[in-house]
């Protein structure tokens, strides 16, 4: 059966109602997430403590959704299968074992499947409407501009405050589309002024200035290697007086998962080990950075770097605009780097 998204919470609610498959398929991260953690909530208070997280990549073999569908569990305790899939192609081999998985669904066992949208062609394949007719299956957009402000709308009056619509628009316009960053600063305004009337005024004062383009959009945009929007968004940033400290923690702490990476590869682990450890939300981007660096990156340059700006940063932090727009340079700089862009050494 098909579901929307915003229909989830309610169908939770009755016991009667879970299913032993959970299909989650979209493009819009946050909701994606959210589904997953409510479907993975009501099971655990189902009885399903455990966990196993399958992320489906070039190695994985389809046989281990079959071992761990067949397999004891050590402390005879249900089981979450956590299936991840980057892409709607298993292919025919993934058809057939989703296919004769939903046909003979185990009874401790209760399958997540979460994975980048559908397309057209995917939407009539056997395994989606076997998959449609076991369980619950849920698509989840992007949101347009009006649904995005009645979402905004929506996650304030939850938190019991009373939005001007004003405010809520100022609120829209200012994230962009970026749900990520309207959960945090709706998470903000609610810590500043607790439940009841939130004005256009007090949206203004307490959204974070970068909100335009959060330290999540300047991640993105390195890991993905689009080096213009890392320019403009950085250029933004600046010119709205971000938070040098975080801006510079974004960049190090991205240097440090990639070199951990990159330098885990070369030890022999796998790739699909090394992205499961990263949020879900930014695996797809994590693993384009990890192609793209793994080879051809200079980490002891980029590593450099990093020491670079944080001694910078420190030693000029008094030292007027001269001294930070030093700063700022140098994490372009840095960010040019995790990109892709070889720069010409300064002499």
């Amino acid at each position: 059966m098909q579901l929307k998204i915003d229909q989830l919470p309610n169908f939770l609610l009755r016991k009667e109602n879970f299913k032993p498959v959970f299909f989650l398929s979209g493009e819009e991260p946050l909701q994606m997430m959210e589904a997953a953690d409510m479907i993975r909530s009501t099971a655990q208070g189902l009885g399903f403590t455990e966990r196993e997280i399958l992320q489906v990549d070039n190695s994985f073999s389809w046989n281990e959704l079959f071992q761990s569908s067949n397999a004891l569990s050590l402390f005879s305790e249900k089981k979450i299968l956590d299936l991840r899939m980057a892409n709607a192609k298993p292919g025919a081999a993934g058809g057939k074992a989703l296919r004769e998985y939903v046909n003979r669904p185990p009874d401790d066992k209760v399958l997540l499947i979460q994975m980048d949208k559908l397309d057209f062609r995917s939407k009539n394949t056997a395994w989606v409407k076997a998959l449609d007719k076991a369980g619950v299956m849920i698509q989840v957009w992007k949101l347009s501009p009006p649904q995005t402000l009645g979402w905004v709308a929506n996650r304030l009056r939850k938190k019991n405050m009373q939005p001007s619509q004003d405010a809520v628009r100022f609120l829209t316009e200012r994230i962009e589309g970026n749900l990520l960053a309207a959960a945090q600063e709706i998470n903000k305004l609610h810590l500043l002024h607790g439940e009841g009337e939130i004005s256009v005024a007090q949206v203004q004062a307490s959204v974070s200035d970068s909100s335009r383009f959060s330290t999540f959009d300047l991640s993105d945009a390195v890991m993905i290697g689009d080096t213009k929007r890392v320019q403009h968004v950085l250029h933004v940033l600046q010119q709205e007086n971000a938070a040098i400290p975080l801006v510079l923690w974004t960049l190090s702490n991205l240097s440090r998962q990639l070199y951990e990476a990159c330098y885990q590869l070369e030890k022999g682990a796998s790739e699909a080990a090394i992205i499961h450890k990263i949020p879900y939300p930014q695996q797809k981007n994590f693993r384009i950075a990890l192609q793209r660096l793994k080879a051809h990156a200079d980490w002891q340059l980029i590593l450099q770097q990093n020491a670079d700006i944080d001694r910078l940063s420190k030693g000029l932090s008094e030292g007027g605009n001269k001294g930070m727009g030093r700063v700022w340079a140098g994490m372009l700089e840095l960010s040019l780097l995790l990109s892709g862009i070889q720069l010409i050494p300064r002499v």
